[in-house]
């Protein structure tokens, strides 16, 4: 175990723990990126585009040049992270629904963030309406594999740009009562952000953990002043920010895979050391949406085999740091609800599951490379990760399950027709809600209907079994009131 790690040993798979078996980086590998991530960050800097953060890490006895490119003694990123928690509690406005971040729990799963267009069975490919966000937000709230509301579920085009971070929040307040997530581009929209939590939540000083802000890094090595302004906002009150190298290997990254994880971890790491520095103890959750560029088309491609590749070293990275880790989900370049976006999406899913990410940003309908989301694909993403967990939850192995009685009362030639049902959770069989099972003749029969189709149908179901979770009146005034004067002129 390399001697910065906070721990003196590697979890255990089993059950009630995380699962490593889908590791990629070995210890020797593990330590490798470390040091060659501490050379960036004492030898190379990264460029810190914010001045109140620049003199913070000055004050802490860090190098600021000319350029504002700012270098970290090693023994400030070891010690900042060490303060970091390993886990931590998002809270919801139900309770109920309030999720664990890190540690043993499984992984928190939230639909993707700001995607511009939509894919419909009736429409086709579109631009994003507000009537889309809301459609997203009561799939997130009936879906119960989704655990977090997520932020800017899509990137609705009939709104005004200026009034988007609250009128969007506002809804996902009312509309869901699981976690969710903010703005964090820039101290007025953050601060916007923590003010409408903390009505909803009836906690205007924000005591708990109640809403993550994703933090984009704008590599290579540099963090802009509005995503600093964001980190240092969420901070403050304790509140968790999600800090993202988007790194894309061959273009803002090095070709090699491990160039680019190292270029991501030191700029992660700068993040996670800054969030310390400005309230020691603060979640914040290691994220690494890092994927490569495919060179014969200058495009990104996350669902390629190398996008797994960087979900797995997120992953291992946030056990060595023993932070929460950000990565993954069902990420796919297909252009169409297809073949490959079933693939991809399924593929780099059961990676994420598998590999231990503890929060799962993009967890469904992604399409076009982040650019689109589907609400079809929604659903059957949601029924991918049923599969997943089913195969997770793994079966028991004792006397009863071991059936020995039932095979002695039926002979050679008998059957087991008729055995006592038992559900997914105990080593029963799982019964798919959304997928054809039947028979040819029957699936014929009955329409001929692809899983497109089956898609949407899952779609108008989880409409029509919506209901709107309750919310005080007060809260709902109150969040109307801040939002309108807070709209633009």
């Amino acid at each position: 175990m390399c001697e910065f790690s906070k721990r003196s040993g590697m979890r255990v798979s089993g059950t009630g723990t995380k699962p490593v078996s889908l590791e990629r980086l070995d210890e020797e590998g593990v330590v490798a990126i470390h040091e060659a991530s501490m050379r960036v960050l004492e030898d190379l800097g990264v460029q810190v585009d914010n001045e109140r953060a620049r003199s913070i890490f000055a004050e802490h006895g860090c190098t600021v040049d000319d350029e504002g490119v700012v270098t970290v003694p090693r023994d400030l990123i070891e010690e900042s992270v060490r303060k970091a928690p390993s886990e931590f509690t998002l809270h919801a406005r139900n309770p109920e629904n309030d999720v664990d971040v890190g540690g043993d729990a499984p992984p928190v799963r939230a639909p993707g963030i700001g995607p511009r267009h939509v894919h419909t069975l009736g429409d086709g490919r579109r631009e994003a309406r507000l009537s889309d966000y809301e459609t997203l937000l009561k799939l997130a709230q009936v879906e119960d594999v989704v655990t977090c509301t997520g932020y800017r579920l899509c990137e609705p085009g009939d709104l005004r740009p200026g009034g988007k971070p609250t009128e969007l929040l506002e809804r996902a307040l009312t509309l869901t009562d699981k976690p969710v997530m903010g703005s964090a581009r820039g101290a007025e929209r953050a601060q916007a952000c923590m003010d409408m939590v903390g009505i909803a939540m009836d906690d205007p000083g924000l005591g708990d953990p109640c809403v993550a802000g994703l933090v984009n890094t704008a590599p290579p090595r540099r963090i802009d002043a509005e995503m600093l302004d964001g980190l240092m906002t969420y901070a403050e009150p304790g509140q968790p920010p999600i800090v993202s190298s988007f790194t894309m290997a061959g273009a803002s990254g090095p070709s090699t895979l491990a160039g680019s994880m190292v270029q991501t971890n030191a700029e992660n790491l700068v993040g996670i050391t800054l969030t310390q520095l400005v309230n020691p103890g603060c979640p914040v959750i290691y994220g690494a949406p890092t994927a490569n560029v495919d060179a014969r088309y200058g495009s990104l491609s996350i669902g390629s085999p190398e996008s797994a590749l960087f979900v797995s070293f997120a992953a291992r990275m946030g056990r060595h740091y023993d932070v929460p880790s950000r990565a993954g989900g069902a990420l796919s370049d297909a252009k169409t609800v297809d073949y490959q976006s079933g693939f991809e999406s399924a593929f780099l899913g059961t990676v994420t599951a598998l590999s231990g990410v503890d929060f799962v940003l993009f967890a469904a309908g992604i399409l076009e490379s982040y650019a689109a989301i589907s609400p079809a694909k929604f659903a059957l993403d949601c029924e991918a990760i049923r599969y997943v967990d089913r195969f997770r939850s793994g079966y028991p192995v004792d006397e009863e399950s071991l059936a020995l009685d039932r095979m002695a009362e039926t002979g050679p030639a008998g059957h087991f027709v008729g055995d006592p049902e038992r559900d997914g959770t105990d080593g029963g069989f799982f019964r798919s809600a959304v997928l054809e099972k039947r028979s040819y003749e029957d699936w014929a029969e009955d329409g001929r209907k692809s899983a497109v189709e089956l898609g949407h149908q899952r779609v108008r179901a989880c409409l029509d079994a919506y209901e709107r979770p309750p919310v005080d009146r007060d809260v709902e005034r109150n969040l109307a009131r801040y939002v309108k004067q807070h709209a633009p002129e």
